[in-house]
């Protein structure tokens, strides 16, 4: 190889471009007059060597195109010369031509050897001559072209690498792993392409339960990444707020239907855990069937049945909902195609039938995640995957949600205490079509910053709103939830009497005053309902393992005061702040 401190041959330089330069090597001077006066001729550069030796030092000073070498020499014959100047050459191609009038086959063959490239007998015949370093010129002024281009796409190749690697590094701040690293989920996200067209994203609600979402856009690679940026977006900042999974993939709809092409679109499925985690709402467009292992090692597939996003209009998209009832241990598994379509050597389709017969086969629950992989893994074998892959393992685990709770609070700065009021009222139409509950929440933080008491606040306002709503307006009865058959009427009895309700309204007003540093909040519900009995007695709220009866015992360990009056139409729940925490501690229950 070329010492990096020798001065390398160049094909820019003008002799690549002009006369073609041509190096002489012979210890015979009459050889070197004959040779040099038939090059000169012909329009050659030329310069003559008298051994092997001052050859390889003439070809570093002078960097010639083409050399004629002369087999047997002094100092350095041909064969050891011609090695050094391949080597010095490195990749630039720099033909030799033997001189020679040996007709042995052995001596030919090491002429090749040693990097020659074609061969010249004497007596020296001037037209054959010229036609051979000819020839070898073509190929040189190729091989001069090929390096350049070859350089032009490394220096785009790296280009692209590093816009590559500045976007991935991008949308990894933007598509943040959100709650992924909570203990109760286990992922794998394994992309076909640096980008990865499938996304896996999960936020926790300020009510303390969690969403989760996975989705596959059309194709691979940086054009199916792209779309990734304004659904994280869309998705972290709805739940954040307190947005419902109906209303965060109509708004992703909406911005897709903007954004992407028509042949593009974003099979989603939304997954909303609640803070006890024994309700699962699930929103399915175009994602393969999510299954449920249960405790018992019973498996339950729920299929898609809804459109994927992107494809139609807001006013076409259902949201409507499955709700399921789930319970502590319960493990919910979704995966995008790549993973069930996955094959074999022979061909042969891993399929949805397999992966549930391996998800109830597992005998540890906690095993099964890395079982799953395993048996894909062994399916697969040595092929390579047709498609990104994503999977992803919920734990039901009420104490997960528990534990967030009794976590130090982040640091914050609420604004002084102000005093100020704030009232909306909500009609039917308004009732089916808005969530009131994340645009209050959003004026509440805005006007007083209280991001510490968010989750407390958020759990008060639900509460109130659901009751007033499910009991006064459309008089559900939670004793159905007993079961999980009545779990599920429940919540069908709920979209059926809100599609129905054609009269009657709720109005939320929250009243905020000045406390020394901290304040009161004073919440009132109102719903011209028949109301629903307020004053049954329900089992305090750390022995209650049911489904119902948990929200005003809940409200009561929150707020300092909370009252019912009439017939349960009007609520008012009091909350501290500041210097005054609210809770179960300081709080004086009605």
């Amino acid at each position: 190889m070329a010492d990096g401190n020798t001065p390398q041959p160049n094909p820019d330089t003008p002799s690549s471009v002009g006369a073609t330069r041509v190096l002489i090597a012979d210890d015979d001077h009459v050889n070197r007059l004959i040779l040099r006066a038939i090059l000169a001729k012909e329009g050659y550069a030329v310069e003559v060597a008298e051994d092997g030796r001052e050859a390889v030092a003439r070809f570093t000073e002078w960097q010639p195109d083409l050399v004629l070498m002369d087999v047997m020499m002094p100092v350095l014959d041909g064969y050891e010369a011609t090695r050094e100047i391949k080597a010095l050459a490195g990749d630039a191609f720099v033909p030799v031509i033997f001189l020679t009038a040996l007709s042995d086959e052995a001596a030919l063959a090491r002429c090749v050897a040693v990097g020659g490239d074609d061969f010249l007998t004497k007596p020296y015949s001037r037209v054959i001559l010229k036609a051979k370093i000819d020839a070898l010129e073509r190929v040189r002024r190729l091989h001069v072209t090929l390096r350049q281009q070859r350089d032009e796409l490394a220096g785009h190749q790296r280009r692209l690498l590093q816009e590559h690697q500045v976007a991935e590094k991008v949308l990894a701040k933007i598509v943040h792993s959100g709650s992924l690293d909570a203990s109760q989920i286990k992922y794998l996200l394994s992309p076909m392409a640096i980008f990865n067209g499938d996304m896996l994203l999960a936020a926790r609600k300020p009510s303390g339960g969690l969403h989760v979402m996975l989705g596959d856009f059309t194709g691979h690679g940086l054009s199916a990444a792209i779309g990734t940026v304004p659904v994280a977006d869309i998705f972290y900042g709805m739940t954040d707020k307190g947005f419902s999974i109906g209303d965060i993939l109509a708004t992703i709809n909406d911005k897709l239907r903007v954004i992407l092409p028509t042949d593009v679109f974003f099979a989603a499925v939304l997954l909303e855990l609640d803070a006890n985690h024994t309700k699962l709402t699930i929103w399915n467009g175009g994602i393969p069937d999510v299954a449920i292992r249960r405790v018992d090692g019973r498996v339950e597939s729920l299929p898609s049945d809804h459109l994927p996003l992107g494809v139609i209009e807001n006013e076409q998209l259902d949201r409507a909902v499955r709700v399921v009832e789930v319970e502590a241990g319960d493990r919910i598994v979704a995966f995008s195609d790549g993973f069930i379509e996955a094959h074999n050597p022979e061909g042969e389709m891993f399929g949805l039938e397999r992966l549930v017969a391996t998800l109830a086969s597992e005998a540890d629950p906690d095993s099964m995640f890395d079982g799953l992989l395993r048996t894909l893994g062994d399916f697969v074998g040595e092929g390579a995957l047709g498609d990104d892959l994503s999977l992803v393992e919920i734990t039901c685990d009420p104490a997960w949600a528990q534990a967030r709770s009794s976590e130090a609070p982040r640091a914050f700065h609420p604004r002084a205490p102000m005093r100020w009021s704030i009232s909306i009222e909500l009609v039917p139409d308004t009732l089916r079509s808005v969530d009131p509950l994340p645009l209050v929440m959003h004026l509440l933080m805005d006007l007083q910053g209280l991001q510490e008491h968010r989750e407390q606040l958020y759990a008060v306002l639900m509460e109130l709103f659901s009751n007033a709503l499910d009991h006064g307006l459309l008089g559900l009865d939670s004793a159905l939830k007993q079961t999980p058959e009545g779990f599920v009427r429940y919540y069908e009895l709920r979209k059926q009497r809100l599609a129905e309700l054609d009269h009657g309204r709720v109005r939320i007003s929250l009243d905020h005053e000045p406390d020394g540093k901290g304040g009161s909040l004073r919440f009132t519900v109102v719903d011209d309902g028949p109301g629903f009995d307020h004053s049954r007695v329900f089992a305090p709220l750390e022995e209650n393992v049911s489904f119902f009866g948990r929200g005003i015992p809940l409200l009561k360990s929150i707020c300092e005061h909370l009252e019912y009056t009439g017939s349960g139409n009007q609520v008012e729940a009091v909350y501290r702040w500041g210097n005054n925490e609210a809770g179960a501690d300081s709080a004086t229950h009605d």
